[in-house]
């Protein structure tokens, strides 16, 4: 199963962290490990201040925790990957699953 945590301090964006495969199918045709992916990596490739980012990308294991101000442009990204993934979720309950902190 695909894991991600999404956390907020005051109502506003702190961390990502998505872990593992969704396991839909077999290892390079797995369609809900593929859509979150792309979902989470296109999304940070708009982020337009990457500096006030900490992240780790590396296969299974996405982590993006907020260092700095975030502009509200990079805020409206993050929160453009966090309704991808849930909208992702909606129709694969069994293969993702996310948490808000």
């Amino acid at each position: 199963m695909l894991k991600v945590q999404i956390a907020y301090k005051n109502n506003k964006f702190s961390s990502l962290v998505m872990k593992g495969h969704a396991d839909s199918a077999e290892y390079g045709h797995d369609l809900v490990c593929a859509g979150a992916s792309a979902v989470v990596i296109g999304g940070l490739n708009n982020i337009r201040d990457i500096k006030q980012f900490k992240v780790h990308i590396a296969e299974g294991d996405v982590k993006v925790e907020a260092i700095g101000e975030i502009s509200q442009h990079d805020e409206v990204v993050l929160e453009t990957i966090v309704s991808g993934l849930k909208t992702l979720q909606e129709d694969n309950k069994q293969f993702i699953k996310i948490e808000i902190l």
